[in-house]
């Protein structure tokens, strides 16, 4: 999967990055991160069209990174869309 995500630590508003997309399994995402994040984050991923978040279940040093785990509790997807028909309504 060649795919990037924008990656956001709710809890720690000096943690977002843009990184890989390493994979996704029923409601987990796979992320490669530049740096560690604790279990537990409160984290928002952006994706494509849907914008997901969760909380970080798995995170291991790998590399010259982190492989981290993103529990998704909630998604949202077709954003783009969403965005469109507030701006019809709205205008």
């Amino acid at each position: 999967m060649d795919t990037f995500a924008a990656f956001t630590n709710l809890d720690d508003a000096e943690l977002s990055e843009a990184c890989p997309l390493l994979g996704h399994e029923g409601h987990s995402i796979q992320l490669k991160l530049s740096k560690r994040v604790d279990i537990g984050s409160a984290v928002k991923i952006e994706a494509g069209d849907t914008l997901s978040l969760g909380e970080v279940s798995y995170c291991r040093p790998e590399g010259d990174g982190y492989v981290v785990w993103v529990e998704v509790m909630q998604a949202l997807h077709d954003v783009g869309e969403l965005s469109r028909l507030a701006r019809a309504l709205l205008a």
